[in-house]
């Protein structure tokens, strides 16, 4: 009997995933759970897997490497997507994908498998990644199948094969959640006219309820990397998990996205990324005050391409590594500590302090201590508009010649 594992998070989806693999399809099922952060004990997914048909059960936590290796270098580049959502799901296929396909080796496995529908993102991502990493094996998507196209096709699969689950009609959503953020999706969330129903949301508190004196945190950085959280210097998976708690009660790191998908439609997408909000803010924040605007801003034109190419599952590809390189070089003057106020939702900068700081006080000043040298202001001026009053008189010679041609 062939055997596959499969990317199990425990929900309907690839639930349903284990039966249709071992049952339609006839393989001997493994399943692969990454602990990335998500509420789902170890024990309640292994006995989920093994309940619904698995031969085998695999759960590891990874979240230190899933913060390290993954979430920073998206931190240092500012990764978000066009609408301001954290790459949280983006950034955890290609480590999920990585680890299934270590087990799919030691347990000589022909195939993997995951739950990424015929419209998702995901499919094309742990495609990819198996691409770069094992274009030697098969991978499988249920969901891709007519008859579990939908999330009601799902249920009345699950209820007409007895599976031990209880998917609720009621749940128009689909959720995944890590570390890093939390995305929702579904019918709950298709009619962009209307607000998203406040019962979706668990990681942050409404705004509107969060307290008005809001609470000050101090981010300290070190070469880019978040060393420090009100002055206690703290692992980064620990920092980010704490950070989550404080951000969140302060209503802060909702994002209501309307995004493209790689098959090139719309989606709405709700986000609650309380930690990632505040470290992308305070990072940006760093970064204008310690690097040149030159640098600043072919660094936003990088960041923008760099998450385009994570989006569509690129991480293991060398142009995101060469885009990796040139982000690494800007990060070692990002050394510094940024002061935040997260009040009701919004995060407002108090702050910042830098040893390698390149703003000036004496320069940019306007009071009587001013250092700058005015007398040079004037041939910088004329020097600068050089090029332009070339060409503005070049244009009146074009004019001139066109009004003749007229005449």
């Amino acid at each position: 009997m062939d055997k596959v594992v499969l990317a199990y998070s425990g929900g309907l989806e690839t639930s349903v995933c284990i039966h249709w693999l071992r049952y339609r399809k006839g393989l001997d099922v493994r399943t692969f759970s990454a602990d990335l952060g998500q509420p789902l004990s170890a024990e309640e997914l292994s006995r989920q897997a093994l309940d619904l048909g698995a031969h085998g059960v695999f759960i590891r936590d990874l979240r230190q490497r899933f913060a390290e290796d993954f979430i920073l270098p998206a931190l240092m580049a500012n990764a978000e997507t066009e609408t301001g959502i954290p790459l949280s799901v983006a950034l955890s296929r290609p480590l999920i994908t990585e680890e299934l396909i270590l087990i799919a080796r030691s347990e000589n496995c022909r195939y993997i498998a995951h739950g990424g529908s015929a419209k998702s993102n995901d499919q094309i991502r742990f495609q990819m990644t198996a691409a770069a990493l094992a274009p030697d094996l098969r991978v499988l998507a249920p969901l891709r199948e007519p008859e579990l196209a939908s999330r009601k096709s799902l249920i009345n699969y699950a209820q007409r094969h007895s599976l031990p689950i209880t998917p609720t009609p009621k749940t128009t959503y689909d959720e995944d959640q890590n570390i890093w953020g939390r995305l929702i999706t579904g019918e709950a969330v298709e009619n962009l006219a209307v607000e998203a129903p406040e019962e979706l949301f668990s990681m942050t508190r409404n705004p509107a309820a969060a307290p008005s004196e809001g609470e000050e945190v101090v981010l300290g950085f070190d070469g880019g990397v978040p060393v420090t959280l009100n002055g206690k210097k703290m692992p980064f998976v620990e920092l980010i998990e704490e950070l989550n708690e404080v951000a969140g009660r302060n209503g802060v790191g909702r994002v209501d996205g309307l995004d493209t998908k790689i098959v090139g439609i719309k989606a709405r997408y709700i986000a609650e990324a309380p930690a990632a909000k505040a470290l992308l803010f305070a990072h940006r924040r760093l970064e204008c005050a310690v690097l040149p605007a030159e640098l600043v801003r072919v660094k936003r034109h990088i960041e923008r391409l760099y998450t385009e190419v994570v989006h569509r599952g690129l991480w293991f590809s060398r142009l995101r590594r060469a885009l990796q390189a040139f982000i690494d070089e800007t990060q070692p003057p990002v050394t510094g500590k940024v002061r935040l106020r997260l009040r009701q939702g919004l995060v407002e900068p108090c702050g910042v302090e830098s040893d390698y700081t390149l703003y000036d006080a004496d320069l940019a000043t306007h009071s009587e201590r001013d250092a700058f040298d005015r007398s040079a202001a004037a041939g910088f001026v004329d020097v600068l508009a050089l090029e332009h009053r070339l060409e503005g008189m070049r244009e009146r010679l074009l004019q001139a010649r066109i009004v003749r041609r007229r005449s």
